[in-house]
């Protein structure tokens, strides 16, 4: 989900992002009314939910009226329990406020006719039952509740009115720990219920919408207006959703596989004749994702978008993302649309892994991009991420999820998200890395179920047959990115150079990762550019290079697959005559054994290291301690294959470098 805010003084994470369309908006997340959650308590407590049930339904049977703004509800709930000789559990649901009288109040707590035992208190309601049930054994369960949901704690359920004609509308917005302001639940997006339904009576003005497949719509005789929804996969109870108004219908059907499935906005009247351009673009980006991340998950039922609000952010509920008024650009209408995979289908298993859904859903805008302005428009798009990603503290991982900022973080969670699918993409290919994603939306267990960054790297190893744990661990789990340097020197013969390539993290001291990363250097000369990959996973290496003439220049990682920084390189033409003379290797070409002599002004440690190309080690020899004076070492080659290789001789005077080529 992307969600904005237009007073300056509430956006600490705002930046200006450039929109598909040329635009821009402000995106900061979900951090909604920032300004209160210093006072909520809600917003330290990252609720876990009671782990000794399991939702498996929710069913909501909600009466609503405007003015004066209340709701009065019954909310059947299925669960079974996951604990020998249950006795006793609590659902989350908002407890009054003192101060201003808003708030839940719960009547009754039944199953069937009898009545139980409860207390509801401290935002909990706790059920006493009135025999044990064992471990998997089934019950279901009816709460008859009442009151004026607290609006204040992040607009989870808001009476609200249009901006210009002021014409009523209520709308809930849940994520990520909204949902007990207005129903019963068990407040974590671990539990997915099997299933939902959600009944809404309210006067008959409004058209009343939610999740999954309209049922009925049914005209009561004192005015009001029922319409009963039906949402038959699994679901978060975030996810779960109203919005009410004086909608004007329009519909997009999309077709795939031969199969016409729904595509239906519910627009204000005043806005709706100014973004039907964008939304007809719902069912070509429904096209796309579907062979991109594979068929759209809810095909028996629909898709589309149910306008709230007043501003730039939407929310991806199941089947109905929510809307406000400047959210129906190209790249938002993306961005919530690829939710659907990657948040609904797929929903990260705790807020940790918020990447998971608000990463992907990003870097879908760039691969929307790239299909209707092709390569030069995804860089542009990747290009605005990493900007932004640089601007990141912190792991992309949540260390604090009671921070409600931290979650939804926008240079974070969002922008450094897309840019790790994006840096993963280079480092497989193309190919592999869609098949990745389809695979990762289509593995059981995963689909319509929930996933952990580990789960999403075990896909992307099995799939590309690579071992990726260094990639996950540094850039999920991390913090920072590299800054590299680059030194060229000439190579053995006029068509090879040697590049000195070294990185640092941007994080300074405090975070010593280094990173390991395949690394093209496009080597610049005025015959003609070569552009070489090398692996770099030390802070210093060296490498041979081919050439086609005298080198101008050396780029580090032309197609910008790396979020880095690149400070300017060193380019040396010759051998600097003030250069150490006290280095000699011999026999070269060496067959067995190659003999080094070197000498010593200081004591201190000495290192000689052979690399190939590639900059990997063949051979090390380490003398911790030598005095002053005159050395000689041999390196024993037998079993080096044949190639052009690098010695490098660090001594307390510094490095140098030398070719060696082995027949």
């Amino acid at each position: 989900m992307r969600f904005v805010y237009v007073i300056l003084l509430l956006c600490p994470y705002f930046t200006l992002a450039q929109s598909d369309d040329g635009g821009q908006f402000c995106q900061q997340g979900k951090i909604r009314f920032f300004e209160r959650l210093a006072t909520n308590p809600k917003a330290r407590l990252a609720y876990p939910g009671d782990a000794t049930i399991d939702v498996t339904y929710y069913g909501l049977d909600l009466y609503l009226t405007h003015t004066p703004s209340y709701l009065r509800g019954v909310a059947t709930i299925a669960l079974k329990s996951t604990a020998e000789n249950l006795s006793s559990f609590f659902l989350d649901l908002n407890s009054t406020t003192a101060t201003t009288g808003e708030g839940l109040r719960v009547d009754s707590v039944k199953v069937g006719a009898q009545r139980l035992t409860f207390q509801h208190a401290q935002n909990r309601l706790a059920i006493t039952l009135p025999q044990t049930l064992t471990n998997g054994q089934a019950l279901t369960l009816t709460v008859f509740y009442q009151g004026v949901p607290n609006s204040r704690d992040l607009g989870s359920f808001r009476f609200s009115r249009h901006e210009f004609t002021t014409d009523p509308s209520i709308w809930s917005l849940s994520e990520p720990y909204g949902a007990p302001d207005w129903f019963p639940c068990k407040d974590t997006p671990a539990d997915k219920a099997d299933s939902s339904a959600v009944r809404i009576t309210a006067p008959a003005q409004f058209v009343s919408v939610s999740n999954g497949t309209l049922e009925s719509r049914t005209d009561n005789p004192d005015g009001t207006r029922t319409y009963q929804w039906r949402n038959h996969y699994p679901i978060a109870q975030y996810l779960i959703s109203v919005a009410l108004s004086n909608y004007e219908r329009y519909d997009t059907p999309f077709t795939y596989a031969g199969q016409t499935m729904p595509v239906t906005h519910y627009l204000y009247p005043e806005t709706l004749p100014q973004v039907k351009a964008n939304l007809d673009l719902t069912p070509g980006m429904l096209q796309l994702f579907s062979d991109r991340f594979g068929p759209y998950p809810f095909l028996r039922e629909k898709y589309g978008h149910a306008q709230f609000g007043q501003g730039n952010g939407g929310m991806e509920h199941q089947t109905i993302s929510s809307m406000e008024a400047n959210a129906f650009t190209p790249a938002v209408i993306a961005h919530e649309l690829a939710h659907q995979w990657f948040g609904d289908k797929i929903t990260c298993r705790d807020w940790q892994n918020i990447w998971l859904n608000e990463g992907f859903a990003s870097y879908a805008e760039a691969v929307y991009v790239e299909s209707v302005r092709s390569v030069a428009g995804y860089q542009t798009t990747m290009n605005n991420f990493m900007a932004r990603a640089r601007n990141a503290q912190g792991s992309i991982y949540v260390q604090d999820i009671t921070n409600f900022g931290d979650i939804f973080n926008s240079n974070r969670s969002y922008a450094k998200g897309a840019t790790v699918l994006h840096m993963l993409r280079g480092v497989v290919g193309d190919s592999l890395f869609f098949r990745i994603l389809r695979t990762y939306t289509a593995t059981p267990g995963l689909a319509y179920g929930t996933a952990v960054t580990e789960d999403f790297q075990n896909i992307a190893q099995q799939v590309s047959g690579q071992n990726l744990g260094y990639f996950f661990r540094q850039w999920i789990y991390g913090e920072g990115y590299p800054v590299y340097r680059a030194t060229i020197q000439p190579g053995m013969s006029a068509s090879t150079i040697t590049v000195q390539l070294t990185q640092r993290n941007s994080a300074g001291s405090t975070n010593p990762t280094l990173f390991t990363m395949p690394v093209q250097l496009q080597i610049q000369s005025t015959a003609g550019d070569t552009t070489v990959t090398v692996l770099n996973d030390r802070p210093e290496q060296t490498f041979l290079l081919p050439a086609r003439g005298p080198v101008t220049g050396v780029i580090i990682d032309p197609s910008n697959r790396i979020l880095k920084t690149v400070e300017a390189a060193n380019i040396v033409t010759a051998v600097d005559e003030q250069e150490p003379t006290n280095l000699r290797i011999y026999p070269n070409p060496a067959t067995e054994n190659l003999r080094v002599d070197f000498s010593l002004d200081q004591t201190g440690p000495v290192t000689l290291t052979l690399t190939n190309l590639l900059g990997q080690p063949v051979r090390n020899l380490t003398e911790p301690l030598l005095r002053a004076g005159q050395y000689t070492r041999t390196l024993n080659l037998q079993g080096v294959s044949a190639g052009q290789y690098i010695l490098a001789v660090e001594t307390p005077a510094g490095r140098q470098n030398r070719v060696v080529l082995v027949p």
